[in-house]
């Protein structure tokens, strides 16, 4: 199961707190402060993974903590540091602010890091507050708090292509086809009901392709399964539509489109190529008609392999 949106509280270390402390030696029976500062408390950092694909690891646990700084200590002794927590998340992860919808960061690349949750200053020992006129001060200050915050942490994987159209269009025949994915494939809709991702090499240049599950008319609105996935295309340079040749093609096509303008009209406006999947299904006066008509779009059928070149070829053309 995809989990690509979940709910956690990250909560930074406190700081430790300072002491009051008196030096006490053999011979010195009036030492003066020497207590030592608190520790700083550990932060929460966040670690993009290109290992990982999913935030399952959150999805049975939803408070996560680093260490508190340790009190300090005579002799003018700081206390030790806590120790920083790092969670691992999918390269693609974006942590929004609960409380004001603000997006805090956006970890693309890998192995980026990012300091989510600022672990507290430890508190002054008592060393600190002698002077001229106070010999003997009975003051220190307790440690800061950890910062706690409440985030959505929200993958949107990083790819270069988005295939979509409606269930049953051969989305993953065509991805399984150029770039060998694993994909649930049968002639019934949603066949494919997680993002599937593939990469498609030519030569020296490497294309990332995600495969979305079926769109259908609501998907805007939670409607199928379409919006769990359309935040997958926010990313992609190229959306791929993907529409069974023998189908009502215009009305298939602006369906998709609706969907898409409805969800996020900035969609809309990256480039488009249209596929005509499953043109084995056709004569040879058929295809040429579906030719003439729709001159951009590309006749392809992953199931014989038909002009897969021609479509590999206009994909990397598109994104390179």
């Amino acid at each position: 199961m995809l989990v690509d949106s979940v709910e956690v509280e990250l909560r930074a270390g406190d700081g430790g707190d300072g002491i009051i402390s008196w030096r006490r030696e053999k011979f010195v029976p009036r030492g003066g402060p020497d207590g030592g500062d608190g520790g700083r408390g550990g932060s929460v950092v966040l670690r993009a993974s290109h290992n990982l694909d999913t935030l399952s690891a959150f999805r049975f646990r939803k408070t996560f903590a680093a260490e508190r700084g340790e009190n300090g200590m005579g002799k003018k002794k700081s206390g030790e540091s806590g120790a920083d927590l790092e969670l691992l998340v999918p390269v693609g992860t974006r942590v929004i602010e609960l409380n004001t919808n603000r997006v805090v960061t956006d970890l693309v690349n890998p192995d980026q890091t990012f300091k989510v949750a600022l672990g507290g200053k430890g508190g002054l020992g008592n060393v600190h507050f002698k002077s001229s006129t106070n010999q003997n001060p009975f003051e220190s200050t307790k440690g800061q708090p950890g910062e706690k915050i409440d985030v959505k942490l929200e993958l949107q994987f990083v790819a270069d292509v988005a295939l979509i159209g409606e269930p049953n269009a051969g989305k993953s025949s065509i991805i399984a086809a150029l770039t060998g994915a694993a994909a649930r494939i049968g002639a019934y809709p949603f066949s494919t009901t997680e993002p599937v991702l593939g990469v498609l090499k030519k030569s020296s240049q490497t294309v990332v392709l995600i495969d979305l599950p079926g769109l259908i008319a609501g998907a805007h609105r939670g409607k199928g399964l379409g919006t769990q996935f359309l935040r997958h295309t926010s990313r992609v340079k190229l959306l791929v539509l993907v529409v069974e040749a023998t189908a009502a093609i215009e009305q298939s096509q602006e369906a998709v489109m609706a969907e898409l303008r409805q969800y996020d009209a900035a969609l809309i406006r990256k480039p488009l190529l249209l596929v005509l999947n499953k043109s084995d299904l056709l004569n040879k006066e058929e295809a040429a008609k579906l030719a003439k008509k729709f001159p951009d779009a590309i006749l392809i059928s992953a199931k014989e392999g038909l002009n897969l070149d021609q479509l590999t070829k206009e994909i990397i053309d598109s994104v390179s």
